[in-house]
């Protein structure tokens, strides 16, 4: 008794392939890390180390809180978010640019306007 072998389609592994690389990109985004930090602010001053640091292309995620009220703003991504104490605050983005971004506190009185932390977004 014979066995017969069926000769593989000579194309399928190709069409494989393509299938591959096309769903690479989209793999790519969802294995795209994303980094979480908690910020704690006492009396507008960071708790901590004031430099958060990321890879380009994670989704990041800030949660803050305060022990008074103010504005926190993403300089290079202009992204603001309010901070009322005692609930914390979410800044989330993107990292699409690499750099050093300062996060500015902005409230009337002094000390308006003065970098509480940083954010480096590195390529």
């Amino acid at each position: 008794m014979t066995t017969a072998t069926t000769n593989p389609n000579p194309y399928r592994w190709r069409l494989r392939l393509i299938a591959l690389a096309a769903l690479a990109p989209i793999a790519g985004v969802a294995a795209a890390a994303s980094p979480k930090f908690s910020v704690e602010l006492v009396g507008g001053r960071i708790k901590g180390d004031d430099t958060l640091k990321v890879r380009q292309g994670d989704q990041v995620q800030v949660s803050v809180v305060s022990d008074q009220p103010l504005v926190l703003h993403l300089h290079g991504y202009d992204i603001e978010t309010k901070v009322a104490p005692p609930a914390p605050a979410l800044l989330a983005f993107k990292a699409d640019l690499a750099g050093r971004f300062p996060v500015h506190e902005h409230r009337h009185g002094p000390g308006n306007h003065r970098a509480v932390m940083f954010i480096e977004v590195h390529p």
